[in-house]
């Protein structure tokens, strides 16, 4: 069994790209994480590097010396905190960058025991057997609307608050990531898909499920969505990032 990927990280329509996405996988576990620089905020790509390459670092250190203990639900935990502490560092060294502030949507595994772990509203799938099996609830006040049954789970696309988080990574008020364990062993035909808002706005859960089933590898399937996207995408449209992830023979 192996774990294959496939990853884009594109500027869209915006005059620079704050996301930022990076991985470390090999036969005995992996760690996936892509982020979002919060837009309105200046320097927000230096946090969402920041964020992204501290906790594949923090996870290759611990897996190293003991891959066991590399995917234990406080150790994921403590990947994201040293990210958080290593982007406030960076912020006092560098005042211009003192708003910015990041999202983050993290997978580990060693492919017994997967912990996922996010921040904010980018977004980590799971699929079995090319059905949506999970998706991680965003820190937004449209999910907290979706929570009190004003709107469908779809609408949060279209909602006039879907970009208003209540939680990110880099603030001065740091609240530790949602962490979903799950304790059986991935099979084949198992899928991740984490991505940005500026993907998952454009690319429907259905839409994502048709493009796995269709698609022999990460590449093929990945290409399918970003087509999706780019069709429906207006001129000025977000940074989108995403890594397809399949469990293969």
């Amino acid at each position: 069994m192996q774990l294959l990927t496939s990853s884009i990280c594109k500027q869209g329509g915006r005059e620079y790209n704050q996301d930022y996405l990076d991985l470390a996988v090999a036969s005995d576990g992996a760690c996936l994480v892509v982020c979002d620089g919060l837009g309105s905020y200046y320097g927000s790509e230096v946090a969402s590097r920041i964020c992204s390459t501290k906790i594949i670092e923090a996870y290759s250190q611990v897996k190293q010396l003991d891959p066991e203990r590399a995917v234990k639900p406080e150790y994921c935990q403590s990947y994201v905190q040293s990210a958080h502490n290593r982007v406030v560092d960076e912020k006092e060294r560098n005042p211009k960058i003192r708003s910015s502030c990041t999202t983050v949507a993290c997978v580990t595994t060693d492919y017994k025991t997967t912990v996922i772990s996010h921040i904010g509203d980018t977004r980590v799938y799971l699929f079995k057997n090319n059905k949506l099996h999970f998706q991680t609830k965003d820190h937004s006040l449209s999910q907290i609307a979706v929570e009190m049954g004003r709107i469908p789970l779809r609408d949060i696309r279209s909602d006039k608050d879907q970009n208003k988080l209540t939680r990110v990574l880099g603030s001065d008020y740091y609240i530790p990531p949602d962490c979903d364990i799950y304790n059986t062993p991935l099979a084949v035909g198992d899928a991740f898909i984490l991505c940005t808002d500026g993907f998952w706005e454009y690319v429907y859960e259905e839409e994502m499920e048709e493009d796995l089933a269709s698609s022999s590898t990460p590449e093929e399937a990945l290409v399918k969505m970003e087509q999706r996207l780019l069709a429906r995408v207006t001129k000025y449209n977000d940074n989108y990032s995403a890594i397809v992830a399949m469990v293969r023979d």
